[in-house]
C-alpha cells in the first residue's frame, strides 16, 4: 500500500522538536536547590521565527521562431531574515513576499515580449538556532524582578531574601532563522523581428582619460543586442590649434587626407574624438537616428549610407599628481598598561612608503561633559609642533582614564589624497577601522588625518573565558565547529582538533590556519582514532577599547564547565592581545551502530466482537530497544493506546472492539541510545518484526533524508477486524488483485484496504522508424499488470493532442485527431453525495473522477438507524490508511499548533514530539530501566 510521507513543513517543524530536545532543553537544567521553600519554580517556552525569503528564476529566452537564444539564472532576496513572525509564517506573507521578488525579476524581460512562468517548487529551510535562558522572579507581593540570562544574580537575590515567596519562572527563548527558497523556470518569448530602419545607436566603452605619452587606441563597441544591425567604420581623434586640425589618428589606418599621424598625445594639446557607423545587410540609418556614447547623447548626420558622430568629445590631457584612495598604518601600539608613557610606533605599510609618511600621532585624554558627549583635556603628540596650546601635557596613561588616538599622513610628492577618501578606506594594524573612526584630507590634499573610533582604556585581566563547543562527535562525522560568539570584549580566532596518532593530521576552523597541516586535512573522524581539541582566542575591537587583556590566569569554560589546565597548556602573547588553549580536552569518537531488526513478541493482536483492548507486547532480552507503547487505531480520532502520557492523542477511545470494523495496529519503540562507546539508533531500513513475521510500516520521523533515530513512531500494516460470529480477521501483507482494485486478504476470504489501482506506464520496448514498439500499464503498489498495447512507429506526423480529457471506464486521457492518445491516467475518483439519507429514507451518492469528471453509476445509501455511523461521508477514502485518511494527514493538519491539546485531531505523533520537548531525559531513564541486567 502506498504510504504519503510528511510534508515538507512537518518535517521542519519534528526537525526543530528533536534540535531543541538536543541543544536547548539543557537550558531548562536549572538548579533550584538555591529557592527558597515559598517558591514555585516554572519552566516556559518561547519561539521566534525569523525568515529569509529568496526567489529564482531559470530563464529562458526565445526569438520570434521560438528558438532558445538566451537561457541565464536570477535570483531576488528578501534580505537577511526579515520576516519575524511568532507562528510560522503564513502563506499570505510568504506569497507576498514572493510575489514582489518575481515582479523584481521579471520587470525587465516583460520589455521584451510575452513571460510564462511554470515548475515552481518551495520550501523553507533551517539555517539555524539561537536560544537563551531567561530569569524573572514574581513574588506574591510587589513588582517582578528580572534577573535576564543572570543566573547567578538570581541566586544572590534568594541569598538575600530568604523569606520570597511567590513564582520563579525560566523562558527557554529560542529564534528560528530559516530560509524559504522559491525557485520556478520563466520563459520569454520575444517579439516579432524589428524593423530593418535602425532608430538608435548605442556605442560603449570608448576611453577619453587618455594622460600624457599615451597611444590612441580602438576602444569603442556595439552594444550586443545591435550588432547584427551596424558596427564601428572607424574612430577618429584630431589634434586641433587655433580651431584647425593639425594632426589626426583613425582606427582603420585608412588614407583619411595627408595630415601627420598621432602617435602619442602631448600634455596641455587638445584633441576631438569623431566616430563612423556603418549599417550591416539589410539594415539602414536615417536622418533621425539617436546616438549614445558612453551613455550620453551626441548629434548625428548622414554621410551617404554611413552615419557619421562629430565632435563626441574634447579633452586636454595635463599631467596630474597620482591620488591616494587608500591608506594602511602598521605597528601602531594599543595596549599601554596603567602608568606606561605614550610613545611613536607607527609606521606607512610597506607597499605605500613611496606614497606617503607619517606626520605625527596623537594621543588624547577625554572627560565627559554630559551624559552624550566628551572633550579633550590633555594631549601628546609625536612632534610637538603640532600640538596645541592651552592644554595639559599627557605624559602617562591612567588606569581609570579615555583616551582617543589619532595619526596625520603626509603624501610625497607626486601623490596627492583623494577628497572621497574615508575612514572604510584606511586600515590600522591589518584591520579596518571600527565604528565612529573618521578620516579628511587637508592641506589641498597634501595631508590625511585619521581619528580612530573607539576610545582606549588601559589593561585590565580577562578573568574567565566561557564558550559554546562542540567537543563529541561520531564516528565518520564531518568536523564541524559551533564557533559561537563569547562576549563582546572577546572574539574566538579559531577552533582546532588533531589527530593523535603522530600522522600531522587536523582540522581547524579557519582557511589560514588550515594552510600549515599543508594539505593533511581531517575529512572526517575515524573510528578507535582519539584526537585533541584546542582553541585560540583574540581581544575584540571593544575589548582593547576597553583595555581588556589575557594572562595565564585566565580560566576556560566550555560548556559551562571549567577545564582544568596546566600552564604548560595556556599560552598569552607579550601583549596579552591572544591566548592559546592546546590540549585541551581528548575525543575519542562515537560508533553508530544501526539496528537492523526490531522484535515485538506475544503482542495480543487478535480480538473478539465486544473484547477491550489489552496490550502485552513484550521485546527480546539483549537488545538495545525498548518498547514504549502500543495502540490499536480506527481512524484518525478513534483509538486505544497502552502508555497513560499519550491518552490524550484520541478524542475517541476505544473501550471495546466492534465486529466489521479493521483496526490499524501502531508501536513506539525507542533505542537506549549510547552505551559505552557505541550509540544505537534505527535507520531509514530498520525491518519490524511483530510475532515472529515481518511487517510493513509507515514511519514518520523529522528527518526525510535519511530516517536515522533514535526513535520510532509507525502505524503498521498489521491490521485486525472481529466478526460477529467470534471470528477475528488477520490480514495478510501481502496484496491481492483484479483488474480494478488491490487489497489485503484475510484466509476466511475477507478483504480490508480495497483501493484503485495506480497505474504508471512502463515501456517495454521502444519505437523506431520501422517497428513498433510496445507498452503495459503497471499499478505501482501491487505489481498488476495490463495487457500490452502497441507503440505507433515514428513517422513525421507531429501530433496536437487536444485540451479536453477523453476517458473510458477505467482510464482518462489526451487524444491527437488522428486517434494517438497521451497522458493516459487512472481515474482519481472521490464519493459525490447526490441525496442525504435520512431516519426514513435512503439517500444516494456516486464516485465522480476528479480530474476528467467521468461518473460511475449511483449507490444507494442506507437509512440512518439508531447508532448507525457517520463513517460513510462524501470524499472519504476506501482504504482506511490511504494517504488521505492516515496519521501522517493528521500531523499536516495540526503541524504549526503550537502544543497538543486533547481532543484536537488525533495527533498521536506530536505528543511523541512534545515527550521529546518536554521529557526526553524521561526516556532514556525509561530504556535504561526496562533493560534486563546484562553486562553489554
Amino acid at each position: 500500500m502506498k504510504k504519503t510521507k510528511p510534508k515538507k513543513l512537518l518535517t521542519v517543524l519534528l526537525a526543530l522538536c528533536m534540535v531543541l530536545s538536543i541543544v536547548p532543553i539543557t537550558a531548562f537544567a536549572v538548579e533550584i536547590d538555591f529557592l527558597p521553600q515559598g517558591v514555585t519554580y516554572l519552566n516556559d517556552f518561547k519561539h521566534t521565527y525569523h525568515t529569509q525569503v529568496n526567489v529564482t528564476a531559470n530563464v529562458s529566452v526565445k526569438d520570434s521562431n521560438g528558438a532558445v537564444v538566451e537561457t541565464t539564472q536570477v535570483s531576488k532576496s528578501s534580505g537577511e531574515f526579515n520576516f519575524i513572525t511568532e507562528g510560522f509564517p503564513s502563506a499570505e506573507v510568504l506569497q507576498t513576499a514572493v510575489g514582489n521578488l518575481q515582479t523584481e525579476i521579471e520587470t525587465p524581460y516583460k520589455a521584451r515580449g510575452t513571460v510564462t512562468s511554470e515548475n515552481e517548487s518551495a520550501g523553507p529551510i533551517i539555517d539555524h538556532f539561537e536560544s537563551a535562558s531567561l530569569y524573572t522572579f514574581t513574588p506574591t507581593s510587589g513588582n517582578p524582578v528580572d534577573f535576564s540570562s543572570d543566573l547567578e544574580a538570581a541566586k544572590q537575590y534568594f541569598n538575600e531574601h530568604p523569606d520570597a515567596t511567590g513564582t520563579f519562572t525560566v523562558i527557554l527563548d529560542v529564534h528560528q532563522y530559516q530560509i524559504y527558497d522559491y525557485t520556478y523556470d520563466l520563459t520569454v518569448q520575444e517579439n516579432s523581428q524589428p524593423a530593418s530602419t535602425i532608430t538608435s545607436a548605442v556605442v560603449k566603452n570608448v576611453k577619453f582619460n587618455y594622460q600624457p605619452g599615451d597611444a590612441p587606441q580602438a576602444t569603442a563597441e556595439v552594444y550586443n543586442a545591435d550588432a547584427d544591425k551596424y558596427e564601428i567604420a572607424y574612430e577618429c581623434w584630431q589634434e586641433f590649434e587655433n580651431n584647425e586640425p593639425v594632426a589626426a589618428w583613425y582606427s582603420d589606418n585608412g588614407s583619411h587626407g595627408s595630415l601627420p599621424t598621432i602617435t602619442e598625445f602631448e600634455s596641455g594639446k587638445k584633441y576631438v574624438y569623431f566616430l563612423m557607423l556603418k549599417p550591416k545587410d539589410g539594415y539602414s540609418f536615417n536622418s533621425e537616428t539617436t546616438v549614445t556614447v558612453n551613455g550620453e547623447s551626441v548629434k548625428s548626420s548622414l554621410s551617404g549610407e554611413y552615419l557619421y558622430v562629430p565632435a563626441v568629445k574634447t579633452i586636454t590631457p595635463t599631467k596630474q599628481n597620482t591620488v591616494i584612495t587608500s591608506a594602511a598604518v602598521e605597528n601602531v601600539k594599543l595596549d599601554y598598561k596603567d602608568g606606561e608613557t605614550p610613545r611613536t610606533t607607527a609606521t606607512a605599510a610597506a607597499a605605500d612608503r613611496d606614497k606617503y609618511d607619517i606626520l605625527y600621532e596623537c594621543w588624547g585624554k577625554l572627560e565627559k561633559t554630559d551624559e552624550y558627549t566628551t572633550k579633550s583635556v590633555a594631549y601628546w603628540y609625536s612632534d610637538e609642533d603640532y600640538c596645541p596650546s592651552g592644554y595639559a601635557d599627557l605624559t602617562s596613561f591612567d588606569k581609570d582614564g579615555k583616551y582617543e588616538y589619532s595619526v596625520r599622513l603626509e603624501a610625497k610628492d607626486g601623490y596627492i589624497f583623494s577628497d572621497s577618501i574615508s575612514a572604510d578606506d584606511i586600515t590600522l594594524n591589518g584591520k579596518s577601522l571600527p565604528e565612529g573612526s573618521f578620516a579628511m584630507t587637508l592641506d589641498d590634499n597634501r595631508t590625511c588625518v585619521m581619528t580612530y573610533g573607539m576610545n582606549m582604556r588601559p589593561g585590565q585581566a580577562v578573568a574567565k573565558i566561557d564558550f559554546i563547543a562542540r567537543t563529541n562527535f561520531n564516528a565518520g562525522d564531518k568536523p564541524s565547529f559551533m564557533t559561537s560568539a563569547v562576549d563582546p570584549f572577546i572574539d574566538l580566532d579559531h577552533e582546532r582538533w588533531d589527530a593523535n596518532d603522530g600522522s600531522g593530521y587536523g582540522i581547524t576552523s579557519s582557511d589560514y590556519w588550515n594552510e600549515r597541516y599543508n594539505g593533511k586535512l581531517i575529512t572526517e573522524f575515524e573510528t578507535g582514532k582519539s584526537y585533541t581539541y584546542g582553541v585560540y582566542f583574540k581581544i575584540s575591537d571593544l575589548g582593547m577599547e576597553e583595555g581588556y587583556r589575557f594572562d595565564k590566569n585566565t580560566k576556560l569554560y566550555i560548556n559551562g564547565e571549567e577545564i582544568t589546565l596546566t600552564p604548560d597548556q595556556i599560552n598569552v602573547d607579550d601583549n596579552g592581545e591572544t591566548i592559546w588553549f592546546s590540549n585541551v580536552l581528548t575525543m575519542t569518537p562515537t560508533t553508530v551502530k544501526v539496528i537492523d531488526v526490531v522484535e515485538i513478541n506475544d503482542a495480543t493482536v487478535s480480538f473478539k466482537d465486544g473484547d477491550k483492548p489489552v496490550f502485552t507486547g513484550d521485546v527480546p532480552d539483549d537488545v538495545y530497544y525498548v518498547l514504549r507503547a502500543a495502540w490499536w487505531e480506527l481512524n484518525s480520532k478513534t483509538g486505544a493506546i497502552s502508555a497513560d502520557f499519550f491518552s490524550g492523542a484520541y478524542e475517541n477511545k476505544i473501550t471495546a472492539f466492534e465486529a466489521g470494523k479493521t483496526y490499524h495496529y501502531g508501536v513506539y519503540v525507542v533505542a537506549y541510545g549510547d552505551v559505552g562507546n557505541i550509540r544505537y539508533i534505527f535507520g531509514p531500513d530498520t525491518k519490524l518484526k511483530i510475532n515472529g513475521e515481518f511487517v510493513n510500516y509507515t514511519r514518520y520521523e523529522g528527518d526525510e533524508s535519511d530516517g536515522s533515530d533514535g526513535t520510532m513512531w509507525v502505524l503498521t500494516d498489521l491490521t485486525m477486524t472481529p466478526a460477529a460470529d467470534g471470528h477475528t480477521h488477520k490480514y495478510g501483507t501481502e496484496w491481492k488483485y483484479d483488474e480494478t482494485n488491490h487489497w489485503h486478504e484475510c484466509e476466511c476470504g475477507n478483504k480490508a484496504d480495497i483501493t484503485a489501482h495506480n497505474f504508471k506506464w512502463i515501456v517495454d520496448r521502444k519505437a523506431t522508424t520501422t517497428e513498433k514498439g510496445s507498452k503495459h500499464e503497471e499499478c505501482t503498489v501491487c505489481g498488476y499488470k495490463k495487457a500490452a498495447v502497441d507503440i505507433p512507429k515514428i513517422d513525421s506526423h507531429n501530433h496536437d493532442y487536444g485540451t479536453e480529457w477523453k476517458y473510458d471506464s477505467t482510464n482518462h486521457w489526451h487524444e491527437c485527431e488522428d486517434g494517438e492518445k497521451a497522458d493516459i491516467t487512472a481515474h482519481n475518483f472521490k464519493w459525490i453525495i447526490d441525496k442525504e439519507a435520512t431516519t426514513a429514507e435512503k439517500g444516494s451518492k456516486h464516485e465522480e473522477c476528479t480530474i476528467c469528471g467521468y461518473k460511475k453509476t449511483a449507490v444507494d445509501i442506507p437509512a440512518i438507524g439508531f447508532g448507525s455511523s457517520s463513517d460513510d461521508k462524501a470524499n472519504k477514502p476506501t482504504n482506511t490508511v490511504s494517504s488521505e485518511s492516515s496519521s501522517a494527514d493528521q500531523l499536516n493538519n495540526t503541524a504549526n499548533t503550537a502544543s497538543p491539546k486533547t481532543g484536537n485531531s488525533g495527533n498521536i505523533i506530536l505528543w511523541i514530539a512534545l515527550l521529546f520537548v518536554s521529557g526526553g531525559v524521561f526516556i532514556t531513564a525509561t530504556a535504561v530501566d526496562r533493560k534486563k541486567t546484562k553486562n553489554k
